[in-house]
C-alpha cells in the first residue's frame, strides 16, 4: 500500500502526516487550504480504487456520515469520488480509539458506563435516521473531549453500515459474512442477509463484555467455522465467572444484551442506554439525565440540576392592599338597595325592581288618566249644555 508523503495535494487538501491505515483505507490529517482547518482526510488506497466494492462501501460510509449530525458520531465535511484520489474529509478528533484504553486493563464499570452512554446515543441516533451499523468495535470508538471539555466517545467507520436498505452486503453472496469476526451477532454469523438494529446491539454488549475484561467473549485462534458456530449458538465464557466482582445487576445488562434472540435484547439501543445509566458517573448523570431518564420527577433530579436550582430568598407575608371604593361590592348606576333590607356581612344587596322603565310606565298612566278625566268632564258639560 503506497503512503502519501506529507505536502501531497488531495482535492483542496494538503497531507500533513498519516494517522492509520487499514485494509480498505488510509486516514491522513490534512490541512483544508480553502477554510484554513485541519481534517482527517480517508482515502482509498490506489490498490483499491479499481474494486467495485471498495468504492460501493467508500460511498456507503459516506452516504451515512452524510446523514447524521449528532455529538457522538464523527462528522462528515467533504466528499469526492469523482477526483484521482477518492476522500472522505471528517472531523479531526484529538484522543485515542476504545481499544487503546483496555490493552491498558479493565475498565472500572462506572467508565464503561460513561463511554457506552454516549456510544448508545451516538448509535440510536444512526438508527432513527435508518442506519445500522454493523461494525461496532473498540477501534471504531473513539474517545476524545467534547464541545464542553467533558470526556466522550464518538463512533466512527460506517463502512460497512446498511443506509436505508442499501449496504455493501448487496455486493456479497447469501451466506457471506460482513463485519468483524469477535462482534458478530448470532443473525450475522449464521450469514443472514436482513440484519436489523438488534445486531448492534449484540455488538455493544460484546465490546462492554471486552471492558470489563480484556478479552472478547470468543477464545482468539478459534477457526473461523468453530467460532461462527459458538456465536450462533450463544457459547462463551459467563461474565459472572471471570469477573465475580461485578455488581449482578450490571452483569445482567451485558449479558442481555447479548442473547442469542433478538428478541430477548431490549427493545432499542436507547432502552439499553437507560439500563446503564445508574452505573455513571455524577458528571455524565448532569450531561445525560434529560436523555436517558425520561419521566423522573423534580425529587428524583440529578445532582448537578439541584445544584443550579436557584433558592429563593425568603419573604415576609405583606397584608394584602384595601380594596378600592370602585371595586366595592354594589355598583350604584345598575344596583339598589332594597329599603326593606339592610345589608351587612355576607348579605347581597337586592336590587329593586324599580327602575327607569317602571317609572316612565308610571308617569304615561298618571298622564293617560287625567286626559280622559279632562275628556270625560268635557262631554258631561256638554251635555247638560
Amino acid at each position: 500500500m503506497t503512503i502519501l508523503p506529507p505536502g501531497t495535494k488531495v482535492g483542496r487538501y494538503e497531507i500533513v502526516r498519516l494517522i492509520g491505515e487499514g485494509g480498505m483505507s488510509v486516514v491522513y490529517e490534512a490541512l483544508d487550504a480553502r477554510l484554513n482547518r485541519k481534517v482527517a482526510l480517508k482515502v482509498l488506497p490506489s490498490s483499491s480504487r479499481c474494486k467495485r466494492k471498495a468504492a460501493k462501501r467508500f460511498a456507503i460510509e459516506a452516504q451515512a456520515a452524510a446523514r447524521l449530525d449528532h455529538p457522538n458520531v464523527v462528522r462528515l465535511y467533504d466528499f469526492d469520488m469523482a477526483c484521482d484520489i477518492p476522500y472522505m474529509a471528517m472531523e479531526l478528533l484529538e484522543g485515542s480509539t476504545l481499544s487503546s484504553a483496555i490493552v491498558r486493563g479493565p475498565l472500572a464499570v462506572e467508565r464503561t458506563a460513561d463511554i457506552m452512554l454516549a456510544v448508545c446515543a451516538g448509535v440510536f441516533a444512526a438508527h432513527r435516521a435508518g442506519i445500522v451499523h454493523r461494525d461496532l468495535k473498540p477501534s471504531n470508538i473513539f474517545l476524545c473531549k467534547g464541545w464542553s471539555g467533558r470526556a466522550t466517545a464518538r463512533v466512527l467507520d460506517f463502512g460497512i453500515s446498511k443506509v436505508c436498505g442499501v449496504s455493501s452486503s448487496d455486493l456479497t453472496q447469501t451466506g457471506d459474512i460482513v463485519g468483524t469476526s469477535q462482534y458478530l451477532s448470532p443473525e450475522q454469523a449464521s450469514g443472514q442477509r436482513h440484519i436489523t438494529e438488534a445486531s448492534d446491539q449484540y455488538a455493544l454488549g460484546v465490546v462492554m463484555y471486552e471492558c470489563v475484561t480484556q478479552r472478547t467473549p470468543q477464545p482468539s485462534g478459534l477457526p473461523m467455522y468453530d467460532l461462527l458456530r459458538r456465536v450462533a449458538a450463544g457459547r462463551h465464557d459467563p461474565l459472572s465467572a471471570l469477573r465475580p466482582d461485578l455488581p449482578p445487576a450490571f452483569t445482567a445488562i451485558i449479558e442481555r444484551a447479548m442473547s442469542v434472540s433478538p428478541e430477548n435484547r431490549y427493545r432499542s439501543v436507547h432502552e439499553l442506554g437507560r439500563a446503564l445509566f445508574p452505573f455513571a458517573s455524577a458528571e455524565c448523570h448532569c450531561q445525560y439525565d434529560d436523555y436517558f431518564r425520561m419521566g423522573s420527577t423534580p425529587a428524583e433530579a440529578s445532582p448537578c440540576r439541584r445544584e443550579h436550582q436557584s433558592v429563593e430568598a425568603p419573604t415576609l407575608e405583606q397584608p394584602e392592599p384595601p380594596v378600592p371604593a370602585w371595586q366595592s361590592e354594589e355598583t350604584r348606576t345598575s344596583v339598589r338597595r332594597d329599603p326593606r333590607r339592610r345589608s351587612g356581612p355576607g348579605r347581597m344587596p337586592v336590587a329593586s325592581t324599580e327602575g327607569p322603565t317602571s317609572r316612565k310606565m308610571a308617569y304615561s298612566v298618571a298622564i293617560g288618566a287625567v286626559v280622559a278625566a279632562a275628556v270625560l268632564g268635557g262631554l258631561l258639560l256638554a251635555f247638560h249644555l
